[in-house]
This record gives C-alpha cells, sequence and structure tokens, in this order.
C-alpha cells in the first residue's frame, strides 16, 4: 500500500483526518508489538540506542545487534521477540514524551516489524479463521519501505479482518501461503526503489492460481507498474489505506 507520507499529505481537513488515523494506526502497530515479555537485563542505555538505530532506518545494523544478542542461545526466537517488544514501549514513550517525531517513530516502527519477521517465533501454528475475512500483505525480500503496507495490515484487523503480514517473504513463499490460505484480499507495495519486475513476476504467479481474490497494490510506483500489466490481471491500485477499505 502507499506510504504514511503520502496518506498524511494535504493542508485540508481531509489531510489532517488521514493524519489522525495514521497516528492512531501506528499507536496500535505499536502496542501490538509492545505485549510481550521483555528480558529483564536490557538497560535503558541499550534500549535508546538500539532504538536511535531503529528511528534512522539502519536496519542492518538493528539486525547485527539482535542476531548477536539471540544467536546460541536457548529459545532465542522468544527473546528476540521480548528485545523488539521493549524497543516498542521505548519507542512509544518517545513518542509520547515528544522525545520523537512521528517520522522517526514511524521509520522505527517499520524496522520493528521487519526484524520480528527475521527473528520472531516461527514455530507457532497459523490458523486460518473462517469467521473473518482474510488479507495477507507481503512484501519481497530487500523491500524496506514497509510501513505503509504495515499500517495498511492494522486498519484490517481494526475493521475485523484476520491479516497475514509477511515482510521479506520469497515470492514464491508468498504465492505458497495464498494458495493454502486462499484470501479474499492481497496487499502489495511497490516504490520507486524496488524491482518493478520482480512485483510483476509475483503478481502474475497470484493471478495464475485457481482461486479468485483481490489484489491490492500501493506504494509510489505502482500505478506506474500497474500500467506495464496485462488488463486482465485485475490489479487494484489503492491510494491509500481509507481507499483500500472503502474499495473493499
Amino acid at each position: 500500500m502507499s506510504g504514511a507520507d503520502d496518506d498524511a499529505s494535504g493542508g485540508s481537513s481531509g489531510g489532517d483526518r488521514r493524519a489522525r488515523a495514521i497516528h492512531s494506526l501506528a499507536r496500535i502497530a505499536l502496542s501490538r508489538m509492545a505485549g510481550r515479555e521483555a528480558p529483564a537485563d536490557l538497560s535503558p542505555a541499550f534500549l535508546e540506542s538500539f532504538c536511535r538505530l531503529l528511528m534512522a532506518g539502519e536496519y542492518r545494523a538493528a539486525e547485527r545487534i539482535l542476531r548477536t544478542m539471540t544467536e546460541s542461545r536457548a529459545r532465542h526466537s522468544r527473546m528476540a521477540d521480548g528485545i523488539l517488544a521493549a524497543a516498542a514501549r521505548h519507542l512509544g514513550a518517545k513518542w509520547e514524551n515528544d522525545e520523537a517525531s512521528f517520522g522517526e517513530v514511524s521509520i522505527g516502527v517499520a524496522q520493528i516489524f521487519r526484524l520480528n519477521q527475521a527473528f520472531g517465533q516461527r514455530n507457532l501454528p497459523w490458523v486460518r479463521n473462517t469467521d473473518q475475512r482474510l488479507a495477507v500483505f507481503a512484501t519481497l525480500p530487500g523491500q524496506g519501505h514497509n510501513l505503509g503496507l504495515v499500517l495498511a495490515a492494522e486498519a484490517f484487523r481494526q475493521e475485523n479482518w484476520q491479516v497475514d503480514l509477511l515482510l521479506d517473504t520469497p515470492g514464491h513463499d508468498v504465492v505458497e501461503r495464498v494458495r493454502r490460505m486462499r484470501p479474499e484480499a492481497v496487499g502489495l507495495s511497490i516504490s520507486t526503489f524496488d524491482r518493478k519486475h520482480q512485483m510483476a513476476h509475483l503478481v502474475g504467479e497470484l493471478r495464475a492460481l485457481p482461486i479468485w481474490f483481490r489484489i491490492m497494490l500501493g506504494g509510489t510506483a505502482a500505478a506506474e507498474l500497474a500500467e506495464t500489466l496485462p488488463k486482465g490481471w485485475r490489479v487494484e491500485v489503492v491510494q491509500g489505506i481509507d481507499t483500500a477499505l472503502r474499495e473493499d
């Protein structure tokens, strides 16, 4: 989906409303990550330095620190969950105390969700809830601009959708998850920095599945990519989270 900056732009009352909605979704997303138990030995100094890396978008540096802290440890995935939960709480406190701007916090949220995908507990079964509609939101490996997608996933959760968020996930894994879970909607995002041919290939594989579902494409390069795709693929270019929900 499109980025948070796109959704929050504009000087009109509509722009203000969108900005408030984006801020609210970011708070909910942070709270979702912050609810897990953290290791007791994390110092305030560590959390501050770790969050500064997150807010600066230094994903690789944060990834190295988290890997060093958790590798060769028993229950390393659970430990990583706890560290990221503590970071989310620290980031939220900085926001509440006006020690960090929304721009900084939004970048930090995006990095936390990427790290959670890489280090979180992967042995927990994922079960389709037949009482809810399902939406799958996904980014391919190397797609660093994922905040819009994270917040779109949160918005769908708030509308009582079951959501499966797949960040930095190979295309064949995305296709296999969609094939097995049979969602009603799939959300993808493409920025001007991403490789369009990879996303076009993923969309083609998704459309080749023998099931129908809505494909939503957002991001700064969504319209450009959609123009190159066969018309029969029925891909919707969505301009922001509220548009994605409204077009359901």
